[in-house]
């Protein structure tokens, strides 16, 4: 059986709040983010020796300038004054430390997808906590390892909810594969490594038939009799998310529960691709 599923209603295509300019709100603007995190680096790693220091630098500089354009991007649900709690400066302290070292591969734009939820008018003191959580266990993760827990959030925990017949699940299947598709066929260490960050719990003993479940459960609404019908429909009219569940159901996404860390990270890198989404819908 599937766990507590929630509608997510997304349009195939980004949704993106443009706003031009220095935004600034109450608190700090959005040069001044960038600034703070330049200090981060000049705290945290004061010691390095010339090489390493100006490829930390471009690191940092690159995130910098992604997190200053994803917070203009947001900028009609965040509240930048927010930036001046201690809370939210330790969060992007442990991002820049994070890109810092690892440049791409602490992938960034997840980072700076979870700080500007982390300042977002939606915040609560949980959702706030899991949020600066996964700060700090995204550089644990390499990108396929985020993809796997993408594909298990996407699949499990997602609906793609009022469409008028299962040929439109075909877009969502095709930006699905992108995100999800370098999580393919991962070996068993590689998801327990998962399991030891803390962003998911892996018992191989659980197991069930993914198309039936969402056939029964998710995309009941569609009116199919029955499993054979429903991969048939999929395979000629969705056939892109026919190959996502074929997937899913080859990876026994059942095994897989993420934790509330897990699913904020998994939400950030699919926001990434599908649009914002609501974080409250799950981290409650």
């Amino acid at each position: 059986m599937l766990g507590n599923k929630q509608d997510q209603s997304a349009s195939a295509g980004a949704v993106a709040i443009q706003a031009g300019g220095n935004v600034s709100y109450h608190g700090l603007s959005v040069a001044e983010v960038r600034e703070l995190c330049g200090l981060f680096l000049r705290n945290n790693f004061p010691e390095l020796r010339e090489e390493a220091k100006r490829a930390a630098q471009q690191h940092v500089e690159s995130f910098a300038a992604g997190l200053e354009a994803k917070l203009v991007n947001d900028a009609a649900t965040i509240v930048l004054n927010k930036f001046a709690e201690p809370d939210v400066q330790a969060t992007i302290n442990d991002a820049v430390q994070a890109s810092a070292r690892k440049g791409q591969g602490a992938s960034p734009q997840i980072l700076a997808s979870l700080i500007s939820e982390r300042v977002s008018i939606s915040s609560t003191d949980y959702k706030d906590i899991v949020l600066s959580e996964a700060v700090k266990v995204v550089p644990r993760l390499t990108a396929q390892q985020i993809a796997l827990i993408s594909l298990v959030q996407f699949v499990k925990s997602i609906t793609i909810s009022n469409q008028p017949g299962i040929s439109a699940l075909e877009p969502f299947g095709r930006v699905a594969l992108t995100f999800s598709g370098a999580g393919f066929n991962l070996s068993e260490s590689q998801k327990q490594h998962i399991q030891y960050s803390g962003a998911c719990s892996v018992n191989q003993l659980v197991g069930g038939d993914i198309f039936d479940a969402l056939r029964s459960g998710s995309y009941a609404y569609f009116g199919v009799p029955d499993t054979p019908s429903f991969k048939s429909a999929l395979q000629s009219q969705a056939p892109s998310f026919y190959a996502l569940l074929e997937q899913a159901d080859k990876e026994n996404v059942f095994a897989i529960n993420l934790t509330s860390v897990g699913q904020a990270i998994a939400i950030a890198n699919i926001s990434n691709y599908l649009g914002k989404m609501d974080y409250g819908i799950w981290l409650k």
